[in-house]
């Protein structure tokens, strides 16, 4: 994984973390009564998912677009070496079927 990503990782869990802690924090001093509070976080999950809907979505196409490119990538690079693996075990079998002919014929 690339330090670039590593990082974008790191601050997304960072921020989830504070999102978190935040919103607990608030909640246990909020002076509303509980249903009220409910009401209300409904309302900003509902306001925050319209907003941020079409952006998601634009963005997921990317990384859609993205994910492929380097499970495509990966794919290349496995066949790449599977081959390499097998044909170094073809030879060593070779290697070794020659040495049993070899020692047969003694």
């Amino acid at each position: 994984m690339c330090d670039r990503c590593k990082a974008a990782g790191a601050g997304l869990a960072a921020f989830l973390l504070g999102a978190v802690v935040g919103a607990a924090v608030g909640l246990l001093y909020a002076p509303n009564k509980g249903e009220t509070t409910r009401k209300r976080l409904k309302r900003w999950a509902n306001d925050t998912y319209e907003d941020n809907k079409e952006y998601m979505l634009e963005h997921a196409q990317d990384l859609k677009e993205k994910v492929k490119g380097h499970f495509e990538d990966a794919r290349d690079k496995f066949n790449e070496g599977k081959d390499k693996v097998a044909k170094e075990f073809n030879r060593r079998k070779d290697e070794v079927v020659a040495r049993f002919k070899k020692d047969e014929e003694k």
